[in-house]
């Protein structure tokens, strides 16, 4: 891989890390969100367009607020550490461990799925909120199709 194509690469991979980690600490440092995350989810269904989601989020987020709001969280947070950890050691090393690599796959499919859950759940309330969810969603689709199709490039 061309030296300039990695540093483009890792760049907007550090931007979605510190998006993460940004969205996940904030979640994880104040009380406010897990005190509020059965009203947060119940509020996502008041005129929300998506009828398919707003039963998704009745019937199975809002009842069980407690255990989405953690996986959230953890999700948010996890996925920053491995977009950031993951950037830094192919900087460092050209090269990463297999492992490193399906880590990284599977930190990108959680980053979209979150990104394309929280567009159904929010992306109603303004253009910025749909449009900056879909753009992070589709962009770590890429990387999560490009590390899946690259690895053995990618790999040491």
């Amino acid at each position: 891989m061309k030296k300039m194509s990695v540093v483009w690469m890792v760049l907007i991979q550090f931007v979605l890390a510190y998006e993460w980690l940004e969205a996940g600490w904030e979640k994880w440092s104040g009380p406010g969100f897990m005190a509020n995350m059965d009203k947060t989810l119940a509020a996502f269904t008041a005129k929300n367009p998506h009828t398919a989601y707003v039963s998704f989020l009745q019937n199975t987020a809002v009842p069980n607020a407690q255990l989405f709001g953690n996986m959230i969280r953890f999700g948010e947070l996890g996925a920053g550490i491995a977009l950031a950890l993951g950037g830094i050691l192919l900087l460092v090393k050209k090269r990463l461990n297999p492992i490193v690599i399906w880590l990284l796959v599977l930190a990108f499919f959680g980053a979209a799925l979150m990104s394309f859950n929280f567009y159904f759940a929010a992306g109603w309330t303004s253009p910025s909120t749909s449009g900056i969810n879909l753009v992070m969603g589709f962009v770590e689709l890429i990387f999560a199709i490009y590390y899946t199709t690259n690895r053995r490039e990618l790999a040491a």
